[in-house]
């Protein structure tokens, strides 16, 4: 069952995240320009910025409808607004909207808001022009509900899912709506629904009869129900109790926290709350990273540095003690006030890079290091290729003899410069030889640099002069250790955790960095190889995969039964379940050992197999709650994407689901 809170610019997520023609039903009431007190909105636009701006949203409503399926907009018959006093008929101008976006006109509903037939909304006394005919105000009695179709009239569905009585449909086809709750049964001639909801929430709430009519009326059970501007959550709570699915959008932070509360109690399952900040997709990946020493030890898959810093301001947590259960280059750490580092990879490349990012260099020596760089010169020597067969296919003899070379030019000096530039050059060895990483491996490309010689000369002093902006301020005391964070932890506390583990999705990073691994000199033979594919996190099926290794998780279990029935290969079910108990028991280490009201971040991707997404980020969260974590929010960081083939038999549904995610989990 879909069920989403999702927080943000509700144009950003409909173009973003939903696909075309999917959802059955909108039910919303959008912003009435009058100058009302949003939290974070601005009700008093120019007019005609205001309908601009509501085009631009009920045009991507009519994209992501099904052909058949309605919009049902709650609007005043005409505003005035609070500042300026202009009237507007606004129900004229939405309906005018709506028709030139290519919507049809199906009904037109008023409801009377009173609590009853002669009681008119709240306590309005603005007469205008008392007993005279200069400037009389009009006291507000109701309001519209534009009911439109997209292409065809009828809407199908399962006869079986219909929720509408006879006696319901009899009285509620009227198109004049009241609802007297004084009265215990039945129903009056004419009918409204009255205006109960509590302003002291949200200015401008609508009543919980309102859209229960409208769904039984407009939709069936299991429809996906759409509402843009969802405030606190009112079409939400009623389409999941009329066990309909549901996406409710909106901006205001805290009225979806109202919304989540009010579901909470109506529905003991777990939701989460999805926020959908602008520009964090380039926080979960390093790509194009300037000014920083990740500028220069490019790894795949690593995030920004500057993640840390986005996720401290916004949520004003101590990053003085860090711990990483995925340490891999150590992006973690980079941040200035990170004092103590704590880290495990099952990489032992990835541990020497971190290592050499983060040890603090002598000065003196690194002024001797530059002169060495600036003056390296070639004494043509030979170094024997690894032993791994297949090496000679993707590295020139004398690009690589170059590069090994340069490397041992500096061996005179201190340890940790001379291990700084090996990994540098290392990290670095895709773009000096000819192969590239492509998917889950890697493949032959001839290497666009001309002058190796001078390529790794520029690059050193760059790294260089990095490294020293970097250790001005670097007083970090380190603790980074090649070991797996599913069977170990850190013996100190930490304030807080940042991390990104391996995605479900059989990538194994050993294959795709076997260049570096090889060239480093850290695996030697074969037998080192296969020992080290099977200490990584079982994400893919060269690792050690256990039959008896699962958890009971109700949403996974039910995603493996789906594949089960297409068919999935049964090493692929077990490597799912067993990915699954490893992040569980990296869980429960992560919780023993952060302090409490310490925070824990965990950037992770979903996937997807036959079709069926792997919902990666909320069967982490659902576990990490059991231990006692509470989920503060999920950040949707970006859109993903599968195979070309997986996307030609995605559903809509399941297209959804396709994103990178930084689950937000804090221990209380």
């Amino acid at each position: 069952m879909l069920r989403e809170i999702l927080n943000g610019e509700c144009l950003q997520i409909l173009k973003n995240y939903i696909a075309d023609n999917f959802v059955d039903i909108i039910i919303t009431s959008p912003p009435y320009n009058v100058a009302h007190v949003y939290e974070n909105y601005n009700d008093d636009l120019d007019f005609q910025t205001y309908l601009n701006s509501m085009k631009m949203i009920f045009k991507e409503c009519y994209r992501v409808l099904k052909v058949g399926g309605r919009i049902c907009v709650n609007i005043p018959f005409a505003v005035k607004n609070r500042e300026s006093k202009e009237v507007r008929f606004l129900s004229v101008y939405l309906t005018q909207i709506l028709n030139e976006i290519g919507f049809s006109e199906f009904e037109f509903i008023t409801w009377h808001k009173g609590k009853d037939i002669k009681h008119f909304q709240g306590n309005n006394t603005a007469w205008g022009s008392w007993k005279s005919p200069s400037c009389p105000s009009f006291r507000p009695l109701g309001e519209a509900v534009l009911v439109f179709y997209k292409q065809e009239r009828v809407h199908k569905g399962d006869s079986h899912n219909i929720d509408i009585s006879s006696t319901e449909f009899k009285e509620w086809t009227k198109n004049v709506w009241y609802f007297d709750k004084e009265k215990e049964q039945g129903f009056e001639n004419v009918l409204c629904a009255s205006n109960n909801a509590k302003k002291d929430l949200h200015p401008a709430p609508y009543p919980e009869e309102l859209i229960e009519r409208l769904l039984k009326i407009y939709s069936y059970e299991l429809d996906i129900v759409l509402d843009p501007f969802n405030g606190t959550g009112t079409t939400s709570c009623v389409a999941n109790d009329l066990n309909r699915q549901f996406i409710g959008i909106e901006l205001s932070k805290k009225y979806c926290e109202i919304a989540m509360s009010r579901l909470s109690n109506r529905n003991k399952s777990f939701l989460f709350l999805k926020s959908f900040p602008e520009n964090i997709g380039d926080l979960v990946n390093s790509d194009n990273v300037v000014d920083s020493l990740n500028e220069v030890f490019p790894y795949k898959e690593s995030f920004s540095p500057y993640l840390l810093e986005y996720l401290q301001k916004k949520f004003r947590c101590s990053i003085i003690s860090l711990y990483d259960p995925f340490c891999g280059v150590g992006s973690s750490f980079l941040n200035s006030q990170v004092r103590f580092c704590y880290g495990f990879d099952t990489s032992p490349f990835a541990i020497n890079v971190t290592k050499a990012k983060l040890e603090k260099l002598d000065s003196s020596n690194l002024q001797k290091a530059k002169k060495i760089a600036e003056n390296f010169c070639s004494g043509n020597q030979n170094f024997s290729y690894p032993q791994w067969e297949s090496f000679g296919k993707y590295a020139n003899q004398k690009q690589f003899n170059l590069a090994m070379e340069f490397i041992e030019s500096f061996q005179k000096l201190d340890s940790k410069i001379y291990h700084f530039v090996k990994y540098l050059v290392l990290c670095n060895l895709e773009k000096i030889l000819n192969y590239k990483k492509d998917g889950n491996g890697i493949k032959f490309r001839e290497s666009k640099i001309k002058n190796v010689k001078t390529y790794l000369q520029e690059m050193t002093l760059r790294a260089f002069a990095l490294k020293e902006k970097f250790d001005k301020n670097n007083q970090k005391i380190i603790k980074i250790e090649n070991l797996s964070s599913v069977l170990n932890n850190p013996r100190e506390k930490v304030t807080c955790i940042l991390t990104s583990p391996p995605y479900a999705n059989l990538f194994d990073y050993f294959e795709i960095y076997k260049m570096e691994l090889w060239s480093s000199g850290i695996i030697k033979n074969y037998n080192d190889w296969k020992n080290l594919k099977k200490s990584a996190l079982r994400n893919n099926k060269n690792a050690h995969l256990q039959k008896q290794d699962f958890i009971n998780n109700a949403l996974l279990n039910e995603t493996l039964i789906i594949l089960e029935n297409r068919k999935l290969e049964s090493s692929t079910l077990i490597m799912l379940k067993n990915y699954f108990f490893d992040m569980q028991r990296v869980l429960q280490n992560c919780f023993k050992i952060l302090k409490n009201g310490g925070f824990c971040f965990i950037v992770v991707g979903n996937s997807c197999y036959k079709g069926v997404p792997i919902r990666t980020d909320e069967i982490i969260a659902q576990e990490a709650q059991k231990l006692g974590f509470k989920c503060m929010e999920m950040i949707i960081a970006r859109k993903l994407k599968t195979s070309s083939q997986q996307m030609k038999i995605l559903e809509p549904k399941s297209k959804f689901y396709l994103r990178e995610s930084i689950i937000v989990l804090q221990k209380e």
